[in-house]
């Protein structure tokens, strides 16, 4: 077993519109800082690709989907480029009154370190896309 990173975030989006956000290219919108360019590629079933890469940064991540049930579940393996080490990233989404909770746990870090750090940036993710989808239902209002 390895340490684990949890983060949960409440979106005000309905649930359909928070998977979009997180399968589609719209990912590129807000997954990393405007300044990374962020390309993006999600299969969103199971044996398709993941890449999230950043040429500014000179930094990516690549996975396969190893399970997909949308709206609710994604799955993947991770690893970022130049790196042995592969983990695991599980994203639950469920309806709540409020709009949407989401839940990621990405597991298989050999430290608590790792895990914390990645605690961290996925806080990071998670606040960017509450902005992002927020930004984009008052400019629908």
């Amino acid at each position: 077993m390895g340490h684990a990173a949890r983060v949960e975030r409440l979106v005000d989006a309905p649930l359909d519109r928070v998977w979009r956000a997180l399968t589609s290219d719209e990912l590129t919108a807000w997954y990393w800082p405007a300044r990374f360019e962020t390309d993006a590629l999600v299969e969103a079933w199971p044996g398709g690709r993941l890449r999230i890469a950043s040429a500014p940064m000179d930094m990516g991540v690549s996975g396969v989907v190893t399970d997909a049930a949308a709206p609710e579940r994604l799955a993947c393996t991770w690893r970022w480029d130049g790196e042995a080490l592969e983990t695991q990233v599980s994203i639950a989404l469920a309806r709540v009154d409020e709009g949407t909770e989401v839940a990621v746990i990405h597991d298989g870090f050999p430290t608590s370190d790792g895990a914390r750090d990645h605690e961290q940036g996925w806080g990071d993710c998670l606040d960017r896309l509450v902005l992002h989808l927020d930004r984009l239902g008052r400019a629908r209002d």
